[in-house]
């Protein structure tokens, strides 16, 4: 079964700090460990936003985090 079953949620506008990568705000991932993964790697603008990773059938939060800038290598 492949359903969408992980959503990134944030209180702030995400920006993804991975090159190639689209997160958004409500983004539905079939996958547990790529939801955090890429959640984790995400950051907010501005700063200070807290991002996390929902199972949408059960509303459980999975994963969450306090966005900040940290080190980002262009």
């Amino acid at each position: 079964m492949n359903t969408l079953s992980y959503k990134i949620e944030s209180s702030s506008p995400i920006v993804a700090s991975l090159h190639r990568t689209q997160v958004r705000d409500g983004a539905l991932l079939a996958s547990r460990e790529l939801a955090v993964a890429l959640a984790a790697k995400s950051i907010t603008h501005p700063p200070g936003g807290v991002v996390r990773v929902v199972h949408v059938p059960t509303g459980e939060v999975l994963f969450s985090k306090v966005s900040g800038w940290g080190e980002l290598d262009e």
